[in-house]
């Protein structure tokens, strides 16, 4: 009995044990959540707009009369009769109030609010936002929003034990309606298609559609699940599913794991001459000349060493490019660094990365990473999507 005890507190820890390299294996294989990849159709967000006025400010507001036209003919809504001459003040501004709709907001909730000036008026602080409808594209009222407006970041403060304090001021003609607006209709979710749940990824990849299916199919069944396209994975009911059922399918879904196709793309920084590339990119020979800057990207000469023959061993490695960090006996024929200043020659393999560390020591500044990666790229030497921001 000792005996079997002991055995099966080894088989407990052996048990444990591949958990947690199964779980680590997890951890390090890049699958992402379907919940982080997709979105459910028809689950979205509504756009909300109004036009109103605030009031209460400290001779910061519109100097317009449009604006004192506005108020008055929201004060002759209310049974009120002035003349413009009457409300003429400074006091005032005409503001664009927006907001988002999300899905399932319910009567009552609230919603943040953003508040911007759409006169010339000079700061919104301590004014007060008077009711105002928000619209969606179909012009119904989802929406109004009432109540102080807060623009924040204005005052006169510093660390404690500074010594002093240093002024900061905000953007004071836009600000947020401290209480948010107050939903006044719901938006109807239809989560189902038909007998189709479907999932809309959110970017579009055929190889990333192909795996989220064979994922979901091996869940729920290989009948129920279909890749439409790139874009959109559906899920189909066999019956009728409940409120409860749907909710804990598409729960239970979202919790499942794929690993995304990440397509080879280098983003450049055309400002702060920050390149990111991903694993996928990759570099042919090509030769760039650009302002000064030479630089030679040249395939690599594999030698061979005959072993059967002692006389005709390959001496030791002995030089390392100072690029791509290869080592070989001597430098390749073509790739011997070359004395003039400014100019660089790379082994074919290199990364993106390499070529803009070394471009970078010889003094390359932003503009140029992008004029020379633009110029890779288009000889057709970069196989990767260029994007320039």
């Amino acid at each position: 009995m000792r005996c079997a005890a002991s055995l099966t507190a080894s088989a407990t820890c052996a048990l444990l044990f591949l958990a947690s390299v199964l779980a680590a294996a997890e951890a390090t294989s890049g699958s992402v959540r379907i919940k982080d990849l997709c979105d459910i159709a028809g689950v979205r967000d509504n756009q909300l707009h109004g036009v109103g006025i605030v009031v209460g400010l400290a001779g910061s507001g519109d100097k317009s009369p449009a604006t004192v036209r506005m108020l008055r003919q929201l004060l002759t809504t209310k049974n009120l009769s002035f003349s413009e001459a009457d409300l003429a003040s400074k006091n005032v501004a005409m503001v664009a109030v927006t907001a988002d709709l999300p899905s399932f907001a319910r009567n009552g909730s609230r919603l943040p609010t953003q508040v911007s000036c759409i006169g010339d008026a000079s700061s919104l602080r301590g004014g007060v936002l008077l009711q105002t409808p928000l619209i969606a594209a179909d012009g119904k009222i989802y929406a109004v929003a009432q109540g102080p407006v807060s623009t924040g970041g204005f005052g006169n403060a510093g660390p404690a034990g500074s010594g002093g304090a240093a002024d900061h001021r905000n953007l004071e003609t836009v600000g947020i309606s401290s209480p948010g607006a107050l939903v006044e209709r719901e938006v109807p979710t239809e989560l189902l298609v038909g007998d189709r749940l479907r999932l809309v990824l959110k970017h579009s990849d055929f190889t990333t559609a192909q795996r989220i299916s064979q994922v979901l199919a091996k869940r729920f069944g290989v009948d129920r699940v279909e890749a439409e396209d790139a874009a959109v994975v559906a899920l189909r009911f066999i019956d009728p599913p409940t409120p409860e059922d749907l909710t804990a399918t598409i729960a239970e879904l979202e919790q499942l794991t794929a690993q995304p196709d990440v397509a080879a793309k280098v983003v450049i920084n055309a400002r702060t001459g920050t390149v990111v590339a991903g694993q996928s990119v990759s570099v042919s020979a090509v030769a760039v000349s650009h302002a000064g800057l030479s630089l030679r990207i040249q395939p690599a000469i594999e030698r061979r060493s005959d072993t059967s023959d002692p006389s005709k061993m390959e001496e030791r490695l002995t030089w390392t490019d100072p690029a791509t960090r290869i080592k070989s006996p001597r430098p390749p024929a073509g790739t011997a660094p070359s004395t003039v200043p400014g100019t660089l020659t790379v082994i074919g393999g290199a990364t993106v990365d390499d070529i803009a560390t070394a471009l970078n020591a010889l003094g390359a500044r932003p503009r140029d990473l992008v004029a020379i990666f633009e110029a890779i790229h288009r000889a057709g030497a970069l196989h990767a999507e260029l994007v320039i921001m």
